[in-house]
């Protein structure tokens, strides 16, 4: 299993789509967090530097990295098949069940030490910000919320990887992922029907950084346990689709 970590890993170094992912995700949280500090706050808005409009800048870390992540883990295993690399991967090692988990780990890794890595420099850019503008404290816990972020980007990358593995092609994996996370679930059943929202991957999601948790999310463990299940569930249906191919 570690050889195979070692051979994901050197993939993702000869691969122009790491170091886009990062360069976007430093970029836009740091733009996104420092924005929202300076830019004048709207009637009706939270007051600059009270709680819930901090907790909405330091969410912004954890919105960008996930989504990056949820696409580059669908890049690690789609995009393989795409350009057929994918048929050397499996004649290094036949088992297809350990390259999934090779792949899922070293994702999960690498979007918990890039959601850990932005978090930190996005507070060190907003804290300046805030003070800037007369806040001197920041009303949040700011560790709960780091480690949430850190959760978050490792468990969107675990379900890039499922979703990839599952259909196999970029660009439907990325469209038809996008808009179930975005418009079906968030933008739909989240305000419809928000007791069964927050069991699904945007809605746990949304446990793992709440600072004023509600009856509509879960508990920052528990969001962590039901991301990780959905990216298993995923995953196993993946390898019985692909062993269902094979013996045709």
């Amino acid at each position: 299993m570690t050889t195979l970590i070692r051979l994901e890993l050197l993939k993702l170094r000869t691969s122009p789509a790491l170091y886009v992912t990062v360069a976007a995700a430093f970029a836009l949280s740091l733009v996104s967090a420092v924005t929202n500090v300076l830019l004048p706050v709207k009637h009706g808005d939270p007051p600059r530097g009270s709680r819930p409009h901090v907790a909405h800048v330091l969410n912004q870390p954890g919105a960008v990295v996930s989504m990056a992540m949820f696409v580059l883990g669908i890049l690690i295993v789609a995009g393989e098949y795409r350009q057929r690399t994918i048929l050397q991967t499996f004649l290094a090692e036949p088992r297809r069940g350990r390259v999934v988990v090779a792949k899922l780990l070293t994702t999960g890794l690498l979007g918990a030490a890039l959601a850990a890595a932005v978090y930190a420099i996005t507070v060190a850019a907003v804290i300046p910000a805030y003070a800037h503008e007369g806040v001197h404290t920041l009303p949040v816990d700011v560790t709960s919320l780091g480690l949430g972020t850190t959760l978050s980007g490792a468990c969107y990358g675990l379900l890039g990887v499922a979703i990839g593995a599952l259909t196999r092609n970029t660009v439907a994996a990325i469209i038809s992922g996008l808009i179930w996370l975005q418009v079906v679930e968030v933008g739909i059943l989240e305000s419809a029907v928000p007791s069964m929202a927050k069991w699904l991957p945007a809605g746990a999601a949304q446990g793992l950084t709440a600072v004023e948790r509600s009856s509509h999310e879960l508990p920052q463990t528990l969001a962590a346990i039901v991301l990780i299940g959905w990216a298993a569930v995923l995953v196993g249906a993946a390898t019985r689709l692909s062993i269902r191919r094979e013996l045709r």
